[in-house]
């Protein structure tokens, strides 16, 4: 191959030499060659051809030396060009010597041919070919073979086609830009409802989305669906938990240490209060590479908020308060822009405002009376208001010990006397239960509650709100037991109260 290129290069060279030689010998042919038939002898005999001979003579010996030269030259460009070759590296790295770059742009060409009829797009090649002239022996040069086989395993192909980029990175790649359309229009479809689309102004993504063409690897070119779902979970990874008899999605939170929240984000459409057995959980938090941004124009009303305004009163206690005048909320109607991303509001800009109704101004009193001591005084005071539905003594074949006052579930329960709260919790057929020692010996107990509002060790006051009435425990409706115990026992609190 060297010396092809030689011999191509020389051969202006020869032909010139050629040139050269016949030239001279057609000069001496015509000084010889008689003009007419009727040359005067004596003009021909003025010719010196001693002289002449010499001359021709001296120039057939330039003509070899010429080509003499020529030949030479022939032999040295061959001896040089034949250890011509080139270094070859591939993405920065050395991979061998060839003698010439045809021999592996030929192969890589009739690859690409191949590629482009078996995937029916224009074909490309990944990673940078660089070619550095040097000089090598025959035996530093790849082969047939070797150079065949590096185009194989080296040589990556890649095909015409179209990527989804978000702010300029890739997502994911497909052989068709109809595809690409696709999956943007599914990933839409996930956070907008087809019927539900009228009411946006605006449909897109909160990133710079983009559709390039570009060259990427077959294996990385992806069907619609699996690429919709890839871009939707952010993730390829699947991890399912199947429900099993007695779990509940608080068990399943704590057992995979997932919030309720994210559990809610990995299964839009589970109840979280009705899962049920072999229902299939999905544990994996999406992430969604893509967000979808919606722009809609509402109309709606809303409740505008009342002022309080605070008066003062002597007859009350200081931690006491009573609405006066109770507040009701004003509406107005109002025109805004809802920025949506994924389906969860991210900004609102009001754009008008109408006012239907004002609001009205809440009165409340604060009481300013000192608080009693908080300790027993030896007198009891009714603890609610309600009727005296069951006396204390002989009831139904067993002793009743306290009294029952009916009232509406929530009525204030106060504390009969001044004490410390010893017992708040359920207990048996008393239900809901506080338990409040006064000293010398006094215990009441408040039963059958729906709320409490002290603490085990908390110290009240006489008159002090404790509880709410209920309708827990051993109950026929709505009431209060009232109990008060002297020494442990009990006694009959209508003649302790007053």
């Amino acid at each position: 191959m060297g010396f092809d290129k030689v011999k191509s290069a020389l051969k202006p060279v020869i032909e010139a030499s050629k040139g050269a030689l016949s030239k001279l010998r057609k000069i001496e042919l015509k000084k010889f060659k008689l003009k007419n038939l009727n040359l005067d002898i004596k003009q021909l005999k003025k010719i010196n051809l001693p002289k002449l001979s010499k001359k021709i003579v001296d120039k057939k010996r330039f003509a070899i030396s010429a080509g003499s030269a020529a030949l030479a030259i022939i032999l040295v460009a061959y001896i040089y060009f034949s250890g011509v070759a080139y270094t070859v590296t591939i993405n920065g790295s050395e991979v061998g010597k060839v003698r010439s770059k045809k021999d592996i742009e030929v192969l890589v060409l009739q690859m690409k041919e191949q590629f482009k009829k078996q995937h029916n797009a224009e074909i490309g090649t990944a990673g940078e070919l660089t070619y550095t002239k040097t000089r090598a022996s025959s035996k530093e040069v790849m082969d047939e073979e070797a150079i065949e086989t590096f185009v194989k395993n080296n040589i990556t192909y890649t095909i015409q086609s179209y990527s989804i980029l978000s702010n300029g990175n890739a997502v994911a790649a497909f052989k068709t830009r109809e595809e690409a359309d696709q999956v943007l229009a599914k990933i839409k479809s996930a956070y907008v409802k087809e019927e539900e689309k009228a009411k946006y102004k605006e449909i897109t993504f909160a990133e710079k989305v983009e559709v390039k063409q570009e060259f990427n690897e077959p294996g990385k070119l992806m069907p619609v669906e699996e690429a919709a779902a890839f871009i939707l979970k952010g993730t390829m990874e699947e991890k399912i938990h199947k429900v099993q008899a007695g779990e509940s999605i608080w068990a399943i939170s704590r057992r995979y240490n997932i919030s309720i929240d994210n559990l809610q984000k990995a299964n839009p459409k589970m109840d979280p209060n009705k899962i049920k057995i072999d229902q299939q959980i999905n544990l994996v938090v999406p992430k969604p590479l893509l967000s979808v941004k919606t722009i809609e124009k509402a109309q709606y009303k809303e409740n505008i908020p009342f002022e309080q305004k605070v008066e003062f009163s002597s007859t009350m206690y200081k931690d006491q308060s009573s609405v006066k005048v109770k507040g009701v909320y004003g509406e107005r109607e109002v025109v805004a822009e809802i920025v949506k991303i994924n389906g969860v509001e991210d900004s609102r800009n009001i754009l008008t405002e109408k006012v239907i109704k004002e609001p009205k101004t809440q009165i409340l009193v604060k009481g300013t009376k000192e608080l009693p001591p908080k300790k027993g005084t030896g007198t009891f005071k009714m603890p609610t208001r309600g009727s005296l539905t069951s006396r204390y003594g002989a009831r139904w074949g067993r002793t009743h010990e306290g009294i029952d006052l009916a009232a509406p579930i929530g009525t204030a329960v106060n504390a009969s006397d001044g004490g410390v709260v010893t017992w708040v919790g359920t207990r048996g057929s008393y239900g809901k239960l506080i338990i409040v020692d006064h000293g010398g010996g006094f215990v009441t107990y408040y039963g059958h509650l729906s709320k409490y509002f002290v603490k085990k060790g908390d110290k009240v006051y006489k008159g002090q709100k404790i509880a709410a009435v209920g309708n827990t425990g051993r109950s026929t409706g709505p009431h209060l037991h009232f109990e008060i115990r002297k020494n442990g026992s009990p006694v009959n609190p209508l003649k302790y109260v007053k």
